[in-house]
């Protein structure tokens, strides 16, 4: 079947699916070194709405802590990542990030991201339907995951190693809050009420 044959077929109304579960999607941040995990929600997967992202985050971090963070970027080729040009210059005209791309069917390249989708799985199981999920219930379950020890950090969170590595101004500028209370970290989807 086409694309445009699958459009027809769920503007007509043949199948379940609507055209706004079509549109959102989630964009991931995996820093590989202190496992620290970001997520943005984005109503439509494409490059303009990658772009806002990246501004978005430059503005609030400052440009030489957004090139301090971001600096190298491994992503996949999806469409929302077709201009690198766009996504590695500022809004200053600066450049602010180097993006490489995986090799095709190359997942493993990037494996620490891996690691942490498997986890927000455990949240956010496939086959959620999108309608009801927040910016906030996605930060909820971000918080919750960077809260969660790695024996790969030795012990500590994913927000421990990143408050040792940067400082508490840059994880406050980019909202990111641990659970403080280890009994607390939930990974399951109850912890922000989707349904499936």
């Amino acid at each position: 079947m086409s694309v445009k044959t699958m459009y027809n077929y769920i503007d007509s109304g043949v199948l379940l699916t609507r055209n706004i579960d079509l549109n959102k999607c989630i964009l991931t941040f995996c820093f590989p070194d202190t496992g620290l995990f970001l997520t943005y929600l984005l109503n439509r997967c494409t490059q303009g709405a990658v772009k806002e992202v990246f501004d978005r985050l430059e503005n609030k971090l400052g440009t030489y802590d957004f090139l301090r963070l971001f600096n190298t970027i491994l992503t996949g080729r999806g469409a929302e990542f077709g201009d690198p040009d766009a996504l590695e210059t500022g809004i200053n005209g600066i450049e602010r990030a180097s993006l490489y791309y995986c090799d095709p069917m190359c997942s493993g390249q990037k494996g620490a991201v891996e690691e942490a989708h498997t986890m927000l799985r455990m949240i956010v199981p496939k086959k959620t339907v999108f309608t009801d999920l927040s910016q906030w219930k996605l930060k909820k379950a971000v918080d919750h995951l960077n809260s969660t020890p790695r024996a790969r950090l030795n012990g500590m969170t994913p927000y421990e190693a990143a408050l040792f590595k940067y400082d508490y101004e840059i994880l406050n500028k980019l909202g990111l809050k641990p659970v403080y209370d280890k009994d607390e970290v939930t990974l399951t989807p109850r912890l922000i009420d989707l349904r499936s």
